[in-house]
């Protein structure tokens, strides 16, 4: 009986720390969700821009306000890492500063390293401690 007692609280201790570190509920929340993008680096996106991302099956694609891009990305708890960037080569030029924006956007998809989501919002932070703040994106059919 001795032995049943120490066995049950360690298997409990050990179900409730598991459920904490695994990506299943982090990672289902980012996939399969548009996001589409408030601020970075403390920064509102320029008016007139959208930039969005979808998370899915291992694949980051979006629309970078004047080009599509596409990578990979995995998680692990709540940390992320996006690799693989790439994107079409648009040049736009309307409004002033889009495409200055669309490239500090895409370097701080690469240097993503954790994300957090509360109600609908995601929150990408950067190995710089610069955070990407994105909405979930309301699609209507």
């Amino acid at each position: 009986m001795k032995r049943l007692n120490l066995t049950i609280p360690t298997l409990i201790i050990v179900i409730l720390t598991s459920c904490s570190i695994l990506p299943g509920s982090q990672m289902s929340d980012l996939s399969g969700t548009a996001w589409t993008l408030v601020s970075y680096g403390g920064k509102a996106i320029l008016p007139d821009t959208g930039m969005t991302a979808f998370f899915e099956s291992g694949d980051v694609t979006g629309t970078a306000s004047c080009n599509h891009y596409f990578g990979s990305f995995k998680v692990k708890g709540n940390q992320i890492t996006i690799t693989g960037l790439g994107w079409t080569e648009m040049a736009c030029l309307n409004p002033e500063g889009i495409m200055e924006q669309e490239q500090r956007v895409m370097s701080l998809f690469s240097l993503a390293e954790s994300f957090s989501i509360q109600d609908q919002s995601l929150v990408i932070k950067t190995s710089g401690g610069e955070l990407m703040i994105f909405q979930a994106l309301n699609i209507s059919n």
